[in-house]
């Protein structure tokens, strides 16, 4: 039920769709007959403008994503680790079936490398993926891990030895899925490759699953400073935007459910 929710009410708080939708009050408000309605109808339509325009002028989606992927920049990998494991993002199941092929995947191939490194560099260590299907509906066909499979294979990773997680729809069940499947034990260091800026999300929710997680943060999008200077580069500035809203809102929402044990997890 909370998947179901909290697909739901992210159609009307992501940053896009919700200024589509205080513009559209606005506008309402405007044509209203009554003076204070038109007033704040013009007051909404007027700070819905004024975000666009500085989101189209100023790096405010880099400004963003920052701290988020400067959380965990500096971990250092140790030199033996139990295991390694990868979260699936963004592997389009149902567009490598009806293509055909099982290279979709963008931001997910990033990972995909971090995570192919770390499999060369600790040749002993349990490899991990875990991802399943993100659709509403059950019954998928075919899952993340399964597009996840076939590129890790392409990769030269030995996906032989690997664990396949293959049911976990969000970053909690990513963990507490994993958890069960491979039984972290006290002492046992496990690395953990994802974007760097789903990081502190997922090292909580890896936490509390009882794990003793390191970071491998890979796919940054920032430089990790605050830039000043104008971007005037709308798209990728409400993407980021839109990308670093959904993390701070999925902290707040984990910390209140008590799926991570600290709003802003840290590296200790």
């Amino acid at each position: 039920m909370t998947f179901f929710l909290s697909k739901f009410l992210w159609i009307f708080v992501e940053p896009g769709s919700l200024c589509a939708i205080l513009l559209a009050v606005g506008l309402v408000l405007a044509a209203s007959s009554h003076p204070a309605r038109r007033a704040w109808g013009r007051r909404l339509a007027v700070g819905v403008a004024c975000f666009y325009l500085a989101v189209a002028i100023l790096p405010v989606g880099e400004w963003a994503l920052v701290p988020l992927e400067n959380r965990f920049a500096a971990q250092v990998l140790p030199g033996h680790v139990a295991g390694v494991i990868v979260i699936g993002g963004d592997e389009k199941p149902k567009i490598a079936a009806a293509r055909n092929t099982p290279f979709v995947a963008l931001d997910s191939m990033r990972r995909y490398a971090e995570f192919a490194l770390l499999a060369r560099r600790y040749p002993d260590a349990r490899l991990v993926f875990s991802g399943g299907s993100p659709e509403l509906r059950p019954g998928a066909k075919i899952v993340d891990a399964d597009v996840a499979r076939a590129n890790l294979a392409a990769m030269g990773v030995p996906v032989g030895r690997m664990v396949f997680e293959e049911k976990s729809r969000n970053t909690f069940e990513n963990a507490q899925f994993t958890a069960a499947i491979v039984h972290p034990e006290p002492g046992q260091v496990w690395i953990l490759v994802t974007s760097a800026w789903h990081m502190p999300r997922a090292i909580g929710c890896f936490r509390r699953a009882g794990f003793d997680i390191v970071a491998a943060p890979t796919g940054y999008f920032t430089d990790g400073h605050f830039d000043r200077s104008p971007a005037f580069r709308f798209d990728e500035q409400m993407h980021m935007l839109t990308m670093a809203m959904h993390e701070y809102i999925g902290l707040a929402a984990y910390r209140l459910m008590g799926r991570i044990d600290a709003l802003w997890p840290g590296t200790t």
